[in-house]
């Protein structure tokens, strides 16, 4: 945690075993990036009527769905709500060190927090609202997709970047 308190960049003057205990969190990070973006593609499905139907129910003529629960949708806000707010505030205390713009690193924290609370919300909102918050979820995915690599990528090059 001392790290921490330090002012600029201390990532590459870290001890190794930090560095590698970094490394490895940002490599779970990734694996954990890409799979979200697999169960998006796989499961759900990335366009608007294929969002529609996971949430709602439906017939696409290949399959039936039924709509999901409230207490399916609770139960998957109560997990994604602890783990994804815990990710976060990792990725973002290693990122707002990264030597970039403070406007870029606060545009793309800015991006990831909100797409991430887009994301947690957009069901309830297509399931009980309006089909169109459909529109949110899609937008929601993308934001996320845009943010998390520099989240992860970026400290994950300057931890092992030498001056």
């Amino acid at each position: 945690m001392k790290n921490f308190t330090r002012r600029g960049n201390w990532l590459d003057q870290a001890s190794f075993e930090i560095r590698a205990i970094y490394s490895l969190f940002l490599v779970f990070a990734l694996i954990g990036h890409l799979s979200f973006i697999l169960i998006v593609v796989n499961r759900v499905g990335p366009n608007y009527e294929k969002v529609v139907q996971h949430y709602r129910g439906g017939e696409n003529g290949e399959e039936m769905s039924f709509p999901k629960e409230f207490g399916e949708l609770l139960e998957v806000t109560h997990f994604h709500a602890y783990i994804e707010g815990v990710v976060l505030l990792v990725l973002t205390h290693l990122f707002v060190v990264v030597p970039i713009s403070e406007g870029l690193k606060r545009g793309i924290i800015a991006l990831a927090f909100g797409s991430t609370l887009l994301d947690l919300s957009s069901p309830w909102l297509i399931r009980y609202l309006s089909p169109y918050a459909a529109y949110g979820q899609i937008a929601a995915w993308l934001g996320m997709c845009i943010s998390y690599l520099p989240l992860t990528l970026m400290p994950f090059y300057y931890i092992w970047k030498r001056q």
